[in-house]
């Protein structure tokens, strides 16, 4: 017999959101706060906002605890739809920038690697076959930077050219 028990996530504003254990299973943290706190069911994510919660709960409760199929790397195509699942694409591709910053973030925390990998694939599909001046754009970065700036960033972050 399936347990269908229930634990709840409270957010930084207090909210419960609840979720099945079985859902919670692709987040390491909850995960392991479930096997280390067995008594409890109610979990405090202090990091966690609400509407990145509710988005969470979302991509949990549509998984149910089994692992979508992982995102090849390097990035071939800069459409969602040709890179992940018909409903993975749909949901990543309905946040806005700072929703997605945030997601990226909260997903990062709480171990959810699938979730991470989409959002990162996102990340990535935003900059593929662009210019510099274009991902600035892109990213709402108005502040210029000098060229030593930007040799610095695409010596710091030379991995990202390496998995488009």
């Amino acid at each position: 017999m399936e347990d269908n028990s229930t634990i709840k996530i409270i957010t930084k504003e207090k909210k419960e959101i609840e979720i099945t254990k079985k859902a919670a299973q692709l987040s390491e943290l909850l995960k392991n706060a479930i096997i280390d706190y067995q008594n409890e069911s109610t979990f405090p994510i202090n990091e966690l906002d609400e509407k990145i919660g509710e988005k969470i709960k979302e991509y949990l409760t549509h998984f149910d605890g089994v692992a979508p199929k992982e995102i090849e790397k390097p990035l071939q195509q800069n459409e969602m739809k040709n890179v992940t699942d018909e409903w993975s694409a749909n949901f990543i591709d309905k946040l806005s920038l700072d929703e997605l910053v945030n997601l990226t973030v909260a997903s990062n925390h709480m171990g959810i690697n699938c979730l991470l990998d989409l959002c990162s694939a996102k990340i990535a599909s935003m900059c593929k076959d662009k210019t510099d001046d274009e991902i600035l754009k892109a990213f709402s970065i108005n502040e210029p930077f000098t060229e030593e700036d930007k040799k610095k960033i695409k010596e710091e972050n030379k991995w990202i050219d390496e998995n488009l």
